[in-house]
């Protein structure tokens, strides 16, 4: 087994940090750069610290929580149903 390295940050001439990947094709080795904020991939951080109105701005609506999990109007203290028997305004009603 060989000791993989640590992959290191270069700067490219705007000053934007980046990792080196090689990858071969038709035998000759290319270089691939992967931009790095705070040492994580770009795509990573975006998906992590993204918003909602992020993601629907971007066109990444796969990304999106889905409505179940953001359509939370009611707390639990408070989410009585209007048609409950025990609310008060429907208590004076004849049936």
């Amino acid at each position: 087994m060989k000791n993989k390295r640590k992959k290191k940050n270069h700067r490219d001439k705007n000053g934007r940090e980046f990792i080196k990947e090689t990858y071969l094709i038709g035998g000759k080795m290319k270089f691939r750069r992967i931009y790095v904020i705070d040492g994580i991939p770009v795509d990573e951080f975006y998906e992590k610290n993204a918003t909602d109105l992020d993601f629907y701005l971007n066109g990444d609506y796969e990304l999106m929580n889905s409505e179940n999990d953001s359509n939370n109007h009611f707390n639990e203290k408070n989410s009585k149903e209007p048609d409950s028997p025990d609310n008060e305004y429907l208590k004076d009603l004849p049936f």
